[in-house]
C-alpha cells in the first residue's frame, strides 16, 4: 500500500474518511464534504484517479489500497489511526452481471473481498477511535461521529437465489444494523445506503456507454442529496428513490414461491 497523502492540515474542521472515494458516488461525497468545510481524505485502488484527484482538489488527502488485500488494507487502517476523524463513509464496491457472466475465481473473491470481507474489516477499525473520541473532550463540536456504508436495493429483497453481489450487500446492510445497534451507548450514529441505479461512469461502463435506459435511474447529485439527508436525519436503512422504495416492499411480502417464480428468470441465469 502506497500513501500517496501529502498530510492532514490540523484545525478544527470535522474530518471526514471515504473508502471508495475516488470516483463516481464515493468522489461525490468527497466533494460535497469538501464545500461543507470538512476535511477529506478519499481511499482508492486506481492510482490514475488518485494522481487526477491531487491535480485538480489537492485539499483532498489521498491514499491507494488494494481492498482485496487483507494485509495492504490493515497497513492502510494503521497508517489512519493517527488521525482524528468524526465521519466514514464506505463507499468501495464491486459488480459482476451474473444474468451474463458465470462467476469465474477472481470476480467471486473480488466481490466477496471488497463488498463485504474489507468492508468489514473497515468498520471494525473505524469503530474503536470514534469510540475513544466520543469519550474525550476532543471530539469537534456539533458533529456527532458517524460510519455509514454503501450498498444497494438489492440487498433489501429477500430472495434465495439472489446473485453474490445481492447477497454480500444484503450481508453488509445485515452489519451495518448489527453496528447501529452495538453503537447506541457510544452515542456513534451508523447508517447504511441502499439505492436503486446511480447514473455514474461505472454504471454506464457496465452498460456500453449508456445507462438511461435503467428503471428510476438518478443522477449523482440527486443521490448525494438523499444521502446527505438520510445522514441528517439518522435513517437507519435509507432506500430510494422513493417508487424503487416501494416496489422492495412489496416484493418481500409476495409468498417465497411467487417471489422466486416471478425474480429468478429476471436476475439469474438458468440453472
Amino acid at each position: 500500500m502506497k500513501n500517496l497523502a501529502k498530510g492532514i492540515t490540523r484545525n478544527h474542521a470535522p474530518h471526514i474518511i471515504i473508502v471508495g472515494g475516488t470516483s463516481g458516488l464515493g468522489l461525490a461525497l468527497a466533494l460535497h464534504h469538501q464545500t461543507l468545510g470538512w476535511q477529506v481524505s478519499v481511499v482508492g485502488s486506481s492510482t490514475e484517479k488518485i494522481a487526477d484527484i491531487n491535480s485538480q482538489h489537492p485539499a483532498i488527502v489521498t491514499y491507494v489500497c488494494d481492498l482485496t488485500d487483507p494485509s495492504q488494507t490493515q497497513t492502510l487502517l494503521d497508517s489512519l489511526s493517527d488521525i482524528s476523524f468524526q465521519r466514514l463513509i464506505y463507499s468501495a464496491g464491486s459488480y459482476t452481471n451474473e444474468r451474463i457472466h458465470h462467476l469465474n475465481q477472481a470476480d467471486s473473491d473480488q466481490m466477496l473481498a471488497i463488498n463485504l470481507q474489507a468492508f468489514e474489516q473497515v468498520f471494525r477499525w473505524a469503530s474503536a477511535p470514534l469510540k475513544q473520541q466520543n469519550q474525550s473532550l476532543d471530539v469537534t463540536k456539533n458533529v456527532r461521529p458517524s460510519l455509514i456504508c454503501i450498498a444497494s436495493i438489492a440487498g433489501t429483497i429477500d430472495y434465495p437465489y439472489a446473485s453474490l453481489y445481492a447477497k454480500s450487500k444484503r450481508a453488509m446492510i445485515a452489519t451495518a444494523s448489527a453496528y447501529r445497534a452495538a453503537l447506541v451507548p457510544y452515542d456513534i450514529q451508523v447508517n447504511c445506503i441502499a439505492s436503486g441505479y446511480i447514473d455514474t461512469q461505472a454504471l454506464r461502463d457496465l452498460n456500453d456507454g449508456d445507462a438511461s435506459h435503467k428503471p428510476f435511474i438518478m443522477s449523482t447529485q440527486t443521490a448525494v442529496d438523499h444521502i446527505m439527508q438520510a445522514i441528517d436525519d439518522d435513517v437507519e436503512l435509507a432506500i430510494f428513490p422513493r417508487s424503487i422504495r416501494y416496489i422492495a416492499s412489496a416484493l418481500n411480502y409476495l409468498p417465497k414461491p411467487v417471489l422466486n417464480w416471478i425474480l429468478r428468470s429476471k436476475l439469474d441465469k438458468s440453472s
